[in-house]
């Protein structure tokens, strides 16, 4: 099944208080009025979404956030409470193996993410492309009660849908919990294969603990191959 026949834990909705950012009136929001028929006072209204205070309680290893940008997911994450964002950053002096706790979790975390040309491993990080280098942090960010924003926004969908088939199995066989990873892509979803889907576009909440999301016939065309890990 795919993940919107999951389930549905809850419904997700906006809080009743609006976030409000207030700016000055000046010549360029009065041209703005003047130009394009728009009435401003010099403040707008957000009203993010309201977590169900349930869902902090839950246990899960994947937890997927997803939604049209603009949405307030980034808002929502907020409400997660004992969790840190993808924080840790490289010493470029170093090579991004020589950056790890040791050689072989180095190894493992690298493999999982897909990182696997022993060149790469030993360059420094700013020296990476665009799609090294997402790879490059998710791997040295890989632990529990991680939040992984604007996740796989700017990397190839292949590779996103390669990359988040390794992470899954890492997180799972190494017995990581409360990973969320956030993104308005959906399509690496049956790829990462996430316990609960907040999905802001359908305002609910999916469970798919226990059930098989599928990956469908026109999105498995990627020739993923199995994530190895070498040793040290």
């Amino acid at each position: 099944m795919e993940y919107i026949e999951c389930p549905i834990l809850f419904n997700i909705k906006k809080k009743k208080e609006p976030l409000i950012s207030k700016v000055p009136i000046d010549e360029f929001t009065k041209m703005v009025e003047k130009n394009f028929d728009y009435e401003f006072i010099g403040e707008t209204k957000f009203y993010p979404y309201e977590l169900p205070k349930e869902i902090k309680d839950l246990d899960f290893n994947i937890l997927a956030i997803v939604g049209a940008s603009g949405k307030g997911k980034s808002t929502l994450l907020k409400d997660f409470e004992n969790y840190r964002f993808c924080e840790n950053t490289y010493d470029n002096s170093k090579a991004i193996v020589s950056n790890f706790s040791d050689p072989q979790t180095a190894s493992y975390k690298l493999s999982a993410v897909g990182l696997n040309s022993l060149p790469i491993w030993c360059k420094p990080r700013n020296v990476l492309s665009v799609g090294e280098g997402f790879r490059a942090d998710i791997a040295l960010n890989l632990n529990s009660y991680t939040i992984f924003d604007e996740f796989t926004s700017t990397i190839d969908r292949t590779v996103a849908k390669s990359t988040c088939n390794g992470i899954q199995k890492y997180i799972r066989n190494n017995g990581l919990t409360n990973m969320i990873f956030c993104s308005c892509h959906k399509d690496y979803i049956p790829f990462l294969k996430p316990d609960i889907v907040i999905d802001l576009d359908e305002e609910k909440i999916y469970d798919c603990r226990g059930e098989k999301v599928v990956i469908k016939e026109e999105d498995d065309k990627s020739n993923l191959t199995p994530i190895g890990s070498f040793k040290i």
